[in-house]
């Protein structure tokens, strides 16, 4: 009789995973050791994640800016579009 055990290894990860072929659950997985990287690799990537987020920040304030002005045009045009009579609306108890 055939091991009720499966041996897999994860593509994106590397980790081995033991698999029970009747469950389908992992039974035991062992993780790749991912190797410390130097001080230098840490701050050159401290250095992009900064750009980034400034990019991004720029971004976004340039799409509220738009916004913003979008939002003042459909405002003017409403205004423009409003009945400006000096007449007070009729109300349901001024018709008795």
């Amino acid at each position: 009789m055939g091991s009720k055990k499966l041996e897999v290894v994860c593509p994106c990860c590397e980790t081995k995973l033991q698999i029970d072929k009747k469950t389908g659950e992992v039974i035991w997985e062992e993780k790749k050791e991912k190797p410390m990287p130097s001080l230098s690799d840490m701050v050159n990537n401290l250095d992009s994640q900064q750009e980034e987020k400034e990019s991004l920040f720029k971004k976004n304030r340039a799409t509220e800016r738009e916004r913003s002005r979008l939002l003042d045009e459909k405002l003017k045009e409403s205004l423009k579009h409003v009945d400006r009579s000096s007449e007070k609306p009729l109300r349901d108890f001024d018709f008795d």
